[in-house]
Formats: structure tokens, C-alpha cells, sequence
């Protein structure tokens, strides 16, 4: 998975007119997955938000704060 950085950093060197062997050299990806990053990209989605993962205390949070 790639992450929000990496996201941001392929989207701006693309915009900048990179071709994708250069951006998939410079991060460290294969070229393939920079290549399906960029269509997402020029397909309007936006950067991958953080899933919100339940922590282990949350059912107890209301006794905690008493």
C-alpha cells in the first residue's frame, strides 16, 4: 500500500511533467504501480484518508473520564 506521502509525491512530480519510469525510479515503485497511481490521479481521486481503526479502550472511555 502506498502511502499519503508517496501519494503526494508521485502526484507532484507528475504534475510537473515527470514521466513515470523517472517518478517509479525516484520512489523506490515499481512501475506499474506508479503508473496505476497516476490513473487514479487523473481519475479525480484524492489522496488516501487514514482509516480509523477502534482502540482498545474506547468502550471504556466514559468510565476512564470519571
Amino acid at each position: 500500500m502506498i502511502g499519503v506521502a508517496i501519494y503526494i509525491t508521485i502526484k507532484s512530480l507528475w504534475e510537473r511533467n515527470k514521466n513515470k519510469s523517472l517518478i517509479a525510479r525516484m520512489t523506490g515503485h515499481d512501475c506499474k504501480t506508479v503508473a496505476k497511481k497516476i490513473k487514479e490521479i487523473e481519475g479525480g481521486k484524492e489522496y488516501p484518508t487514514k482509516k480509523l481503526h477502534p482502540r482498545i479502550l474506547d468502550p471504556y472511555q466514559e468510565q476512564i473520564m470519571k
